[in-house]
């Protein structure tokens, strides 16, 4: 006769989530880097698109398109 018996399990260590939890905290580093360089590559390109047009009309040379306005 069979008897159902649930499978042995070994008790977990507090080292046995390490790897998860450690590579969960790197994806979210990762996010918070890349969104943090994404605005500052915006801020950067929105003061060169102003410097751009301050200098533009000052001199009363029309500046090139850039690629922030062309992108819409």
């Amino acid at each position: 006769m069979f008897h159902l018996v649930a499978p042995l399990r070994a008790p977990r260590s507090p080292l046995a989530g390490w790897a998860e939890r450690s590579q969960q905290a790197a994806c979210r580093n990762a996010m918070a880097a890349s969104t943090a360089l994404a605005a500052q590559r915006r801020e950067r390109d929105e003061v060169a698109a102003y410097v751009e047009t301050v200098v533009a009309h000052r001199t009363g040379v029309m500046a090139p398109a850039s690629r922030t306005s062309a992108l819409g």
